[in-house]
């Protein structure tokens, strides 16, 4: 048996604790037999009438007292497992034995003479026996139950243990038998006939009265008799030591002190029965209330299964409960209505479910039905085909596991519903939105565009029709390259919203980029700002553009500046940062962990909730008309999101406003600073030769001359297979110069592959100004230099000084 705290769901005698009002009576009781034995102390000699049949009579009552004892406590053991009251159930059984045994040593009780034993010697010793069981049984009680210390056997040994204890208690009330018949002459003499002085002086009297006193003194100092099983089993004691204050000094049978004390015996077996009777009583009144209380509560489940009923139907949801044990489910109607079944189908599983998914998405759903084990949960959405018409259907499964008391999962309970019309819904209006944001979007590219070309075409206009006026003519040309520079950077900002710009990223450390940016920041928000940098020293790598971080955080400044037109602080943080599950929760794409965070906050003017809630929309501004194109924050978010991070607006209007950039940190080194300084023009060497590769006639002119103003020779193709048909011929080819996309069947990445097949040192420079979707999710390579369109003739020179070095 080993110690463990218990704490039975119903409590019992054993558990329960004693009240004022059960010591109180506890405490009256004794009081009224300890009077009743004083009283009759000197007169405990005096003879008593003859009372034919007392003995029978008295014997039977005890063995049925005792016996009805024996049963509760070894029930109660059987249900509570407690090793306390298996001990006192075998007490009770052993003197219910020897209380039989000694009703069979009585002379004409059963049978003419004794059916047990030889005289009254037998008869009184088991007298002594079975006053020497209760308190013998008791103490080791007071000391199992010692201090609340509850000894339990363990489930798997109980009827083991309980038999176990039962056969010995047998065997020991056997062995009792055997010594006082066999060997009672071996025993101190206790009796003369009917005079038992001699238990008296003898010592054996008294020894069994030390015997219960120090039972009784142990329950009460180890116990404090805290439970209403210990306070009875106490008052049981004190009577078996009035019945011993009183039998005593009687000292023969038929006298007033052997009658009393036969009358405290019989109480003493009966009040633990009696209190157990009462508990019974009790527990069946509770039981009765409980019983009414568990009715109102099944009305009131009723009535809320009905309105569950009632939501579920309006709500078109289906109410199902799977036993994971048995795989046996209870569904409605409505559930086997949405798999497309006019009836309920008789039986229903995992695979039946699963059967009606999709093919595609059968490993999904079987992985989420798999899965409630662990997360405890249920949430799934599929689409399914409906039995019947084979219509294809989403469905939307919620659900919660519950577990047995052992933690293991026993069932899982939810709700199914067609979410096919929300689904189709939701679609329109994301297609609404859609139309919406495309005609916002190229209604601002043209007012845009339009301006930009009015000037680069009127300028143009008057260039040709007066070109001999030289100054005129570069002034002229000078607004139109500054606005189609415009142009470009509309363009350049559009394709980072859409995060279709060509990237070229690097593990590099923010801070450093910041460092290096923090003159042209100040310069760019005027001395009216003052930038406050806080860089986080232990700041964790990132891998991205640094041109478009560089570009992102201007954009942000500039943004600020606008927001404090009388001055203010700009503020440029750093830290590393984590993103948890529930931060990104409306944000699928991006996954929780270990980011780097960059917030750069102004205290401007603030937004309000309509303003922050359309802050990153292209062409979205609240700047006057010519003051801005909207495009700024776009292109952070687009450059953000391209970079796999997450960008959110903390502001209020009035309280100034804090944007701050979740980039994901990279396991990489950051690489060394670079030089950035100014490039010598290179001009072409040895007469070397670029095959320049443009299906856009007026670009390729445009390519050609300007190669051709730096020294180089050139040849051109218009597709990949002419100049691959070049590339296999004798002519001459340094450098091959090729858009990325072409019409033809292949983009100038795979062409520069071949390229480099036919002729392994050939350099290759390639010219995109929007890769689209024709290089697929891979781009171009990093170890191809890209020369973004439009470029100027410095740009091609550096490219080309870059790839011949």
């Amino acid at each position: 048996m080993g110690t463990t705290a218990t704490d039975p769901t119903l409590a019992t005698l054993a558990t329960a604790r004693a009240g004022r009002r059960q010591r109180l009576l506890a405490g009256l009781v004794s009081l009224v037999f300890g009077s009743v034995t004083l009283a009759l102390l000197p007169f405990a000699a005096q003879p008593i009438l003859p009372m034919p049949g007392f003995v029978p009579v008295y014997q039977a009552a005890l063995i049925v007292v005792y016996g009805l004892t024996t049963y509760l406590f070894l029930t109660q053991y059987r249900r509570t497992r407690s090793g306390p009251l298996l001990v006192l159930g075998t007490g009770s059984l052993y003197v219910t034995l020897v209380v039989l045994l000694q009703m069979l040593s009585f002379p004409n009780v059963l049978a003419p003479g004794r059916i047990l034993g030889g005289g009254p010697d037998t008869t009184t010793w088991l007298w002594t026996f079975w006053h020497i069981g209760p308190p013998l049984f008791a103490l080791p009680y007071a000391l199992m139950e010692g201090h609340g210390r509850s000894q339990t056997v363990a489930p798997g040994r109980v009827a083991a243990v309980g038999l176990l204890a039962i056969a010995g208690t047998i065997a020991t009330a056997a062995l009792t038998a055997v010594v006082v018949t066999r060997y009672v002459d071996l025993l101190p003499k206790s009796v003369e006939g009917d005079d038992y002085r001699l238990l008296t002086t003898s010592g054996v009297g008294p020894g069994v009265v030390a015997l219960t006193v120090l039972a009784l003194a142990a329950l009460c100092w180890t116990t404090r008799l805290r439970t209403v099983l210990q306070l009875w089993l106490a008052v049981s004691l004190l009577l078996l030591v009035f019945d011993n204050m009183v039998t005593l000094p009687g000292a023969a049978r038929g006298t007033v002190g052997w009658f009393t004390g036969r009358l405290e015996a019989l109480v003493s077996g009966f009040i633990l029965l009696g209190v157990y009777l009462r508990e019974v009583d009790f527990l069946y009144a509770r039981a009765e209330a409980t019983a009414r209380e568990r009715e109102a509560r099944r009305a009131e489940l009723q009535v809320a299964r009905d309105n569950l009923a009632l939501a579920l139907e309006a709500a078109e949801m289906g109410d199902w409960e799977l036993d994971l044990r048995t795989g046996t489910s209870r569904r409605t109607p409505r559930h086997d209505a949405i798999f497309g079944y006019q009836e309920p189908v008789a039986s229903w599983d995992v695979e039946a479910f699963v059967k009606h998914v999709l093919p595609e998405e059968r490993a999904m759903a079987r992985a989420a039905l798999e899965g409630v084990d662990g997360t405890g949960r249920l949430d799934l959405n599929c689409r399914i085909r409906r039995a019947g018409d084979n219509a294809t259907r989403r469905i939307t499964a919620r659900g919660k596991v519950y577990r047995d008391e052992a933690g293991q999962p026993r069932t899982v309970a939810g709700i199914v519903m067609d979410t096919t019309r929300q689904h189709e819904a939701e679609e329109r209006l994301n297609q609404a939105q859609k139309m919406e944001a495309i005609g916002q979007l190229t209604g601002g590219v043209a007012h845009d565009f339009n301006n930009l070309l009015t000037i680069i075409v009127g300028n143009l206009d008057m260039i040709v029709r007066r070109p001999g006026e030289t100054q005129r003519v570069e002034r002229l040309a000078n607004s139109a390259m500054t606005a189609a520079k415009r142009g470009a950077e509309v363009t350049e900002k559009l394709l980072s919203f859409s995060r279709r710009q060509v990237l070229r990223p690097e593990t590099v450390n923010p801070n450093r980029l910041l460092k290096d940016f923090r003159a042209l920041l100040q310069r760019a928000v005027g001395e009216t700002v003052e930038v406050r940098f806080g860089l986080d020293a232990s700041l964790d790598p990132v891998r991205l553009d640094p041109g478009q971080f560089e570009s992102a955080v201007l954009n942000l400044a500039v943004n600020a500046r606008d927001a404090m037109p009388g001055g203010g602080t700009l503020t440029v943080k750093t830290c590393n940062a984590h993103l948890d599950a529930d931060e990104i929760a409306d944000r699928p794409d991006l996954r929780p962990g270990a980011y780097v965070l960059v917030s750069v906050s102004d205290t401007g003017h603030g937004m309000d909730d309509a303003t922050r809630a359309r802050a990153f929309e292209p062409f979205f501004t609240t700047k006057d008309v010519g003051k801005g194109t909207g495009l700024g924050l776009s292109q952070v978010y687009g450059f953000v999101r391209q970079a796999g991070g997450h960008a959110q607006i903390k502001s209020e209007a009035g309280r100034g406003t804090s944007i701050e950039l979740y980039l994901p940190r990279s396991a990489e080194k950051a690489v060394e600073p670079r030089f950035d300084g100014p490039l010598p023009l290179r001009r072409a060497a040895s007469g070397e030769v670029v095959l320049v590769v443009e299906d856009e006639p007026a670009v390729l002119e445009m390519a050609v001359e300007s190669l051709g103003e730096l020294g180089y020779r050139t040849l051109t193709a218009t597709r990949a297979s002419e100049a691959l048909e070049r590339l296999s011929g004798p002519e001459r080819v340094d450098i091959l110069f090729s858009d990325v996309v072409m019409p033809g069947g292949m983009n100038g990445v795979q062409l520069s592959v071949e390229a480099r097949r036919l002729r392994p040192g050939l350099r290759v420079l390639l010219a995109s100004g929007y890769t689209g979707t024709a290089l697929g999710e891979h781009g171009v390579p990093a170890d191809l230099p890209l020369l973004n369109k439009p470029y100027q003739r410095d740009e091609l020179a550096n490219k080309l000084r870059v790839i011949l070095g």
